[in-house]
């Protein structure tokens, strides 16, 4: 039986994928231009000189990261990356490759029950109080009074621009002659959102989803720029867009129905739990929960697009699998002219002066990670643009790998976060590694893989330089042969 050939993956080779992590036996992944992605260089031989890897300058963030990093374990998606191009796995024939789990085959998460759709409509539709802002200066409005309930419709009395936070559709309606509207789902920044059927496609269940009031010319710009983007976009990770209608002067983005629970549920489910005190989540589920949605975020990264409003809220867990959803905030990196949609306490500090980056979004998930795993008091207030410190967290005492990661991910100068979610990855990984080893007792019968140095040929406490790890070549890199002939020298003699 062959072993998986991924960095760290003890798993087999069954039915032509890794019975672990669900890699496949022989990757066949070609680059951004479509040419191939050369394989790994073997093991160098003593003294011989090899190519130190380059990253990527601001200047190339488009740009896919060195295929040195793809090698790296992906976790339990079942998706292999081409390019920008992904190729889902639909069938399998082995119950062992099913039985793969999030958490990179190094941990376990509980997998989270499918939630019927017709449970999930709201049987009150109202948006609470303190949600309601005026869309046009973000006045609070439709507060109440006197002991009088707050008015879902009117104008706002700073501005007096109308507000509505009425549904528009309701149980039995008709949109687009082809989507039979079930009830309301939820509400969110950008408006309703309404369950469906689709009457020609086999009745199957799709979301609508509608502009909290028409007469807001961002959302309405948003929501339409929301449905070309998704036109385009095409991975499992992420939410799949079917439509885009009009009904009654109002327009619909018609996607794909997720029927799982959101991580911001999970944690409030787990509050309730323990009597109302905040629960956050075992630290080896929280990295896994985030690794496992990072290619996603590679993938739009790769497309020129920026996700912007990442948060507990938009990652959805369906049994064993993560999808990600509400693209609303979704926009193009060279983007200088449309709103820009975030949330306080993830958004990166130098969004509202420089705008959007793949910098920016490392930030958000560097600041969700820290919600999800710790009761980070004031992450929207004091502690808005930083993270608390070490000797106020135990946490982070307690795994100084992973305060470090978080402190590169969510640093004030985005000049000093990871320059890609691929490295970001490949950090999170080890740290993974390292949280469940420090969790498991006994010693430990293998080593982890590197992705930037090969196994080295001897051990010991006292090593010449020429014993060191060499470093992996990149044969990727454009200046590849030029160091390779780099004549090597004894340091002193330098």
């Amino acid at each position: 039986m062959t072993s998986c050939t991924q960095p760290g993956c003890t798993g087999a080779i069954v039915d032509g994928y890794c019975d672990i992590c669900g890699s496949p036996g022989a990757p066949a992944a070609t680059g951004v231009g479509g040419g191939a992605v050369p394989e790994r260089p073997q093991q160098a031989a003593p003294g011989a000189p090899v190519a130190p890897n380059r990253v990527a300058g601001p200047g190339s963030t488009v740009t896919r990261a060195s295929s040195r990093l793809d090698s790296a374990a992906l976790g339990s998606s079942r998706a292999t990356a081409s390019g920008s191009q992904i190729t889902r796995r639909v069938h399998s024939g082995s119950a062992r490759l099913r039985s793969a789990r999030l958490g990179a085959g190094l941990t376990r998460v509980p997998p989270a029950p499918v939630i019927d759709a017709a449970k999930a409509i709201m049987k009150n539709p109202q948006v609470p109080e303190d949600k309601r802002t005026c869309p046009n200066c973000g006045a609070a409005v439709g507060r109440s009074r006197d002991g009088q309930p707050g008015r879902t419709e009117g104008f706002c009395p700073k501005c007096r621009n109308p507000f509505s936070f009425t549904p528009k559709l309701k149980a039995g309606d008709f949109v687009a002659n082809q989507y039979e509207v079930a009830g309301a789902l939820a509400h969110g920044g950008l408006g309703w959102i309404y369950l469906a059927r689709d009457k020609n496609v086999s009745d199957r269940w799709v979301v609508l989803k509608g502009l909290l009031n028409t007469g807001d010319a961002d959302a309405l710009a948003v929501a339409i720029v929301e449905q070309q983007f998704l036109a385009a976009v095409e991975h499992p990770l992420i939410v799949e867009i079917y439509n885009f209608v009009t009904h009654d002067g109002a327009g619909y983005i018609v996607m794909e129905y997720v029927g799982g629970t959101s991580l911001k549920q999970i944690l409030k489910a787990r509050m309730q739990a323990a009597g109302g005190a905040y629960d956050p989540l075992p630290v080896d589920q929280a990295i896994a929960y985030i690794l496992e949605i990072l290619p996603a975020f590679q993938y739009l990264h790769d497309l020129g697009l920026v996700y912007c409003d990442f948060k507990p809220d938009n990652l959805i867990q369906v049994g064993d699998a993560v999808k990600l959803i509400d693209l609303g905030g979704v926009r193009r990196i060279d983007d200088q002219d449309s709103a820009i949609y975030g949330t306080v306490g993830y958004q990166a500090p130098e969004v509202a002066t420089a705008g959007t980056s793949v910098a920016s979004d490392i930030y958000t998930i560097g600041r969700t990670l820290v919600v999800l795993m710790m009761e980070f008091r004031g992450y929207q207030t004091k502690y808005v643009a930083s993270l608390p410190p070490v000797e106020e967290t135990p946490l982070f005492g307690q795994y100084d790998s992973l305060y470090r990661l978080l402190t590169k991910a969510c640093a004030p100068d985005p000049a000093d976060r990871f320059a890609s979610v691929d490295e970001l990855r490949v950090q999170l990984l080890g740290i993974l590694r390292e949280v469940v080893a420090q969790k498991t007792p006994g010693t430990a019968l293998t080593s982890a893989a590197s992705v930037l140095f090969e196994a080295p040929a001897i051990t010991g406490d006292a090593l010449e330089w020429y014993e060191l790890p060499a470093l992996r070549a990149d044969t990727s890199d454009p200046q590849y042969a030029w160091l390779s002939n780099i004549a090597l020298q004894v340091p002193a003699e330098r």
